[in-house]
């Protein structure tokens, strides 16, 4: 696994493995909205995945229906409802709710449902009449969650936002090394050059996880002039790890290591590898 790959499964085909419901999403058109409402409402097992294909299909005013799920107890659920809202296009319901969406909740669990509302309010912010969007992102800056702020500063950037860049620079250096690693992620996907040097920075991180981040975020930043920064910082990399390993060895947790240091999170030469890649 690398940062790369991590980004990748965030985008993963929720309907992989599944022939029928695949299918279902395929066909279905605006005709199918209520019998596939109803298959929700009846507590279909495959309510996430539904709630999906409703988005994509269903006219402007089932936003109110997808809405009302934000509050499931499943994570997945909650999760399809921030990605579904994205695709409708009703923005006085869609954007209120998503922003509640990514604002809410803490951890790794919480994660998933703020990453979907954020994107979701990228596409809505991208399409005619989101121009809603930008003041309630700038408005999330100021929320004491700091993955929220996170995400809001990427969206941010990639509306040409200068607040959303400064955001991500400043939160390179928070307390939480999650919250660092997805500053950092967020400046590289960016590519953007100004934010260098603040992704230099990080190739010495006290986390193991940040420092692969930093590596596949530098090689976005600055291409093949910095493959040489870039394999020494592996090297430093690989030999801090190797550091990490031999406490493990001597007896400390390797889920406190994990936790705090990011050990064994990213495979550091499959890392560069993509780093360098064209």
């Amino acid at each position: 696994m690398t940062p790369a790959d991590a980004l990748g499964a965030r985008a993963a085909d929720p309907f992989c493995g599944s022939g029928v419901l695949g299918a279902i999403n395929e066909l279905a058109d605006f005709s199918h909205s209520k019998a596939i409402a109803d298959l929700i409402t009846d507590g279909n097992p495959s309510k996430d995945r539904l709630i999906l294909t409703l988005g994509k299909i269903g006219p402007p005013r089932y936003a109110n229906f997808i809405g009302r799920w934000r509050d499931d107890a499943e994570p997945e659920v909650r999760r399809s409802v921030a990605d579904a809202l994205g695709l409708v296009d009703n923005p006085t319901v869609t954007i209120p709710v998503l922003v509640q969406m990514l604002a809410r909740g803490t951890g790794a669990e919480a994660f998933g449902v703020k990453w979907e509302a954020a994107r979701s309010l990228l596409s809505v912010a991208k399409r005619p009449g989101g121009d809603a969007v930008r003041p309630r992102l700038v408005a999330l800056l100021g929320e004491p969650d700091a993955m929220t702020v996170t995400l809001a500063a990427w969206d941010l950037g990639q509306l040409g936002d200068a607040r959303g860049l400064t955001k991500l620079r400043d939160l390179t250096g928070h307390a939480d090394r999650r919250v660092r690693q997805e500053a950092v992620l967020a400046l590289g996907e960016l590519r953007d050059k100004g934010s260098a040097d603040v992704v230099r920075r990080r190739l010495k991180d006290d986390s193991l996880a940040v420092r692969a981040t930093a590596i596949h975020a530098l090689g976005r930043i600055a291409g093949a002039p910095a493959a040489a920064e870039l394999r020494a910082a592996t090297n430093e990399a690989l030999a801090y790890e190797a550091q990490l390993e031999a406490r493990k060895q001597r007896g400390e947790s390797e889920e406190s290591l994990r936790q705090r240091y990011g050990l064994m999170e990213f495979d550091l030469r499959e890392t560069l590898q993509q780093a360098l890649a064209p």
